[in-house]
Parts: structure tokens; sequence; C-alpha cells
């Protein structure tokens, strides 16, 4: 076996390679300074120049750049012409690439670092090597971080590395020199230029400006991930006015909404909520239900779906004004009927489900966390009564739905139909109110579902006199046993979900 040997970070690398030549016959590369540790540390170890027949020059600005490194780590072991070409060249095969970088982004880091320090520790040799290792992955192990000798090293003496955690290696080495060369493309761009465009751009694919953001006096522009070609990023739109930067967050939240219920689905989106959603085994009967739940709010809403758009419920769209219409596909006959209207937006998009990361901006940073759209939740029966079958429908489907509701967030659900909501209310008091209002008579006999905890028992008292039956929360609350008793005095179930959706 044979090793490129490459470090800054020296922290464990003689004992990383000792232990290695203790078991195997391991003949182990190293440029200058690696080989000086190398060899004060007991390693056998032969220098870079006596593989190259050249010297290292301009202070090591040149040192590993030459066919004699390059043909070894980058042929390819299953092509017959590569073994020749390197034999007949006498290149010997290098089977494994240990290297770390500069330490660029401490430099610039510092208080009162020059310009010049920057410059001197921008790794060329470096980056090539790892990204060439990283390309023959198959054929090449390449480990960039000193914490992966530790446990890699005994697989490496017994030849046990497999091909998955080799292109792991391999993902890991080119996130690293993407990520160092971010940091310099960040160092040479000027101060004054320095934008959340720049730092998207790295990872992120422009997709165009904006007419303007949420208002006309601010700039929008919108990317998508470089690796996907779904969600409302990648759409495209088959009709109607210029999308802007409210359109684009209200589309996603109905997309989010309809796509995350598996039975056909309709959802209204006013404000990025969900004023109306229904599941149905018809979309007309969805559709019909959705809008049935707030008729007022869901005027100028936009409307997301999960299956096909029918003709039968394009001709009922036409009959109102809505700002966006999505769903996956439309049948020939229904986008015909919705052109009808020039300045609908129609857009087409792609559902793929996987674990996704929000993104905030803050100021002076980004918040990141793990999505909120969870199905596994537990339903703990807390009061006397007991929901029926219906309501138990209900209630996965209300404590679903209050994922997309702002906090505080109060949804009334009867039928799979969203028939009441208050939202990014200061109480959740207020909240019962606002969805109570709403709902109407519809709210008596409906589920109620509270994206967090009831603090007291007035919420639930005035539940009940919006006879309301059925009430789906987290729980927790220091005052559980009080709410829980109300309840019971009034002969509703309560379910305890032990889980908050809260949404901000």
């Amino acid at each position: 076996m044979r090793a490129l040997v490459s470090v800054y970070n020296k922290e464990g690398i003689s004992g990383f390679l000792k232990k290695i030549q203790d078991e195997i016959d391991l003949e182990v590369i190293a440029t200058g300074g690696t080989f000086l540790h190398l060899e004060k540390n007991g390693v056998e170890v032969t220098n870079l120049s006596l593989i190259t027949n050249f010297p290292e020059i301009l202070d090591g600005r040149v040192k590993s750049l030459h066919p004699n490194i390059y043909g070894g780590i980058l042929f390819n072991r299953k092509i017959k012409d590569h073994h020749d070409e390197i034999n007949n060249l006498s290149i010997k095969g290098i089977d494994m690439v240990v290297c770390n970088l500069y330490p660029f982004s401490e430099v610039i880091s510092k208080d009162n670092f020059l310009h010049q320090e920057a410059i001197d520790n921008i790794d060329i040799g470096g980056p090539s090597m790892i990204r060439a290792a990283a390309k023959n992955y198959s054929d090449v192990l390449v480990i960039t971080d000193p914490n992966d000798y530790g446990p890699i090293v005994n697989k490496i003496i017994n030849s046990e590395v497999t091909e998955d955690e080799r292109y792991k290696f391999a993902k890991k080495a080119f996130s690293n020199t993407s990520n160092y060369d971010a940091q310099i493309a960040r160092y040479f761009e000027p101060q004054e230029k320095k934008t959340i465009e720049t730092l998207l751009n790295n990872e992120l694919e422009f997709k165009k400006n904006l007419r303007y953001g949420e208002n006309p006096h601010q700039k929008g522009s919108i990317y998508s991930f470089k690796d996907s070609n779904s969600g409302i990023a990648n759409s495209s739109q088959l009709n109607g006015k210029e999308m802007s930067y409210s359109n684009f967050l209200d589309a996603d939240s109905a997309f989010l909404t309809a796509n995350s219920f598996e039975e056909n689905c309709v959802s209204i989106i006013k404000h990025t909520n969900p004023c109306g959603l229904s599941v149905n085994d018809s979309q007309l009967e969805a559709f019909n239900n959705a809008v049935k739940g707030d008729p007022i709010s869901a005027f100028g809403g936009i409307i997301g779906f999960n299956t096909e758009l029918t003709v039968e419920v394009a001709k009922l769209i036409n009959q109102s004004f809505y700002e966006i219409i999505v769903a996956p596909s439309y049948s020939k006959s229904a986008l015909s009927k919705l052109k009808e209207k020039k300045s609908l937006r129609v857009i087409q998009a792609k559902y793929h489900l996987k674990p996704r990361s929000v993104v905030k901006s803050i100021s002076g940073g980004l918040l990141v966390q793990t999505d909120n759209l969870i199905d596994d939740f537990e339903l703990s029966y807390v009061t006397e009564r007991q929901p029926n079958e219906d309501q138990i429908k209900d209630i996965i489907f209300s404590w679903k739905l209050a994922s997309f509701v702002k906090s505080n967030a109060i949804v009334l659900v009867k039928d799979r139909t969203l028939i009441g909501m208050g939202a990014g209310q200061p109480n959740r008091l207020m909240s019962v109110k606002i969805a109570g209002e709403v709902a109407g008579d519809e709210s008596v006999s409906s589920v109620l579902a509270s994206d967090a905890f009831f603090p007291f028992p007035d919420a639930v008292k005035m539940a009940v006199d919006l006879g309301i039956n059925c009430i789906v929360q987290p729980g927790g609350s220091v005052n559980d046993e009080k709410v829980i008793n109300v309840a019971n005095d009034n002969d509703i179930s309560m379910i305890f979900t032990k889980q908050r959706r809260f949404l901000h």
C-alpha cells in the first residue's frame, strides 16, 4: 500500500501512520514540512522530491504538482490502457491520500493580519491532490479530517474499507475544498459588495430577479438548490402575471400543505396561512369544502392541489377571483379553461418528499432548523370521555394541519375540513375566539387543535361555549390538571400529543 501525506494540522498523523506500518506494508510519501515531522516521530517516510525527481521550489509553493504524483492518484485501476501507460512511464500507484489545508480562514479571522499573510495561506497543491483522490475514490482513499484517523485505521489495516465509506470520505473531501475556495472567494470580494447573494451563489443556483420583494421598495430574487428539480423554486409557470416575492411564499405554503396529506387535498392560502383545507375522495368535493370553510378569506387566495387538476374544478375556479393555482399537473381541458383568465398565475410543481432544513435570516447571520412536518406523534387520551373513530380521523388531520398555521395556532376541523382558524395572535384565547367566529355554527361538534398547550383553562371554557366536543393539544402545562378537569366537567374528550407545533 502506498500513501501520500501532506498535512498542515499534524495532530495525530504520526500515530495513525505508525499503527498502520506496524501491521502492514505501507510506503509513506510526504511533502517537506510533513516529511520532517513524520521522520522525527518515527514514521518510515520518503520525501516527495525523490518521487518527482524535482526539488520543492518557490518556498514550497510548488512541490506536489507532478505527473509522478497525479498519475499515481488518478489512474483507473479497471482500465488496462491506464495500467500500461503508468507502467511505461514508471509511475507507481498511490492508494491513499491524507491531506489537510493551510489555515486560510484562521489567518483572516485574526486582528490586524496582513494581506500577504492571507495570500501565503492559499493552498494550491493540497486542494488539487484532495480533488484528484476524491475523483478516483473507488481506488484511492482520501482523508481530510484528523478526527477520522481513529475510526478508519483498523479498517485500513484489515482491508475492510467499503465502497460506501470511500464515497462518504470523497464527499467530505469535496465539501472541504468547496468551503475552502468559498472562503477565499469571499475574502477577495470587495467589502462593500459582500451581500447575501455572494453567499447564496456558493450553494444555490440563481433563477431570476423578482419585480420587488414584499413591498415595492424592497429588492427580491429567487434561488434553487443546485441538486434539486422539485418544489416551488423549480416550478413551471404556465399562465398569468409574473410571480412576486409574496406570491412565491404563498404558493409554497399551498404546495406544502396540499402535499402533506396522502388523500386528495385542496388547500387555500392567505398570507401563508391555510384559510381553507379539505381532503376527500373527490377533488371537486374537497375544493367546495375548502372554499366553504372561509369563503370570505378564500377570495383572492392561493390554491394548492396534490392531484391533477380537473376541468370541473377549473370551471369553478374561473367563477371567482384567485391569485395562484399550484398543482402537480393539469388536464388539457383544465389548463385551457384556466388560461381564459390571462392574469391567473398557473404553476406546475413537482413534489419530492425528503427531509429539509428550514433557514431564516436574522441580523448578522442565519437560523437553521429541521422540518416541523413529522407524522410521528403520540395520542394520549387524558379525559374520561374518549374520541370516537370519526373524531380520531379529525384529530390526526387537525394536528398535521396545525403545523402550517402561524402561532398561536388554533384550528377547528369537522369531517377532515378546516372550518375555522385563528393564527398569529399574542395570546391563545384570542385565537380560539377568532377561529370560533370564522366557523360560526359549524363549530358545534368540531375538533379543536392547538399547536401548544393551554396555560389556563379559560380557552377550554371558551371552546365548550362554541360547542366543541374534542380537543387535541401537546399538554405539558403546570395547569394541565385544571384544564383536564374543565374538559371532564363538560363531557368533552381531550388528547395530548406531547409534541409542540409552533410556526413563526
